[in-house]
């Protein structure tokens, strides 16, 4: 008897811990559709990060800063931390996210800096110039990060390209994302400014 009380127990409080998740999950969504005037994204593909992760350190070894805008609950953010010897920065805007994401970062130790605010607002204030800045945005979204040229050597957007600008390299991986209906093929596209 007092066995199945336990498991009563804990299964209650799995329920309660996974209502408040929901109801920040909710909240957030509202906050992002309401407020901030945006929808909402859906997490980026393991396997795009992971071919992202993989590409900087085969070509661009050396970075000493990297800025993720868009950083959600911060699993590019953990990995690049995990797996580069770069300073790596996550923007993010929405404070559920940016809570789930420390609180992630506390849990694995990593050396990351993840920062609750406007991206495009915190590089204006910014004199920080990134290696390489990471940009999983919508289509429209991407393109307000070309104002910034100057204070990044290399921009990864993961599968929204840049219009009238020409990657130095695309990687085409499986599957998509579904941004307002319409589906983007999971692709890398790299641009060179400096």
């Amino acid at each position: 008897m007092m066995f199945v009380m336990y498991v009563l127990y804990i299964l209650l409080i799995f329920i309660f811990v996974l209502d408040l998740y929901l109801a920040f999950k909710f909240f957030e969504y509202l906050y992002c559709t309401h407020i901030l005037k945006q929808p909402p994204m859906v997490a980026s593909n393991y396997l795009l990060r992971q071919a992202l992760v993989d590409y900087i350190n085969t070509y661009h070894k050396n970075v000493k800063n990297i800025c993720d805008i868009g950083s959600g609950f911060g699993g590019l953010v953990r990995l690049l931390a995990e797996k580069t010897n770069a300073n790596v920065y996550g923007l993010e805007n929405m404070p559920f996210s940016v809570l789930m994401s420390r609180i992630y970062g506390w849990f694995y130790r990593t050396k990351s800096k993840i920062i609750w605010c406007d991206a495009f607002d915190w590089l204006d204030k910014s004199d920080i110039i990134f290696d390489v800045v990471v940009a999983y945005l919508g289509p429209d979204a991407i393109q307000k990060v070309l104002k910034y040229k100057n204070k990044m050597h290399i921009l990864i957007s993961m599968d929204f390209k840049l219009k009238n600008i020409k990657p130095v390299r695309v990687i085409k991986m499986s599957g998509a994302t579904r941004y307002k209906g319409k589906l983007y093929p999971h692709m890398l596209y790299v641009y060179k400014f400096q």
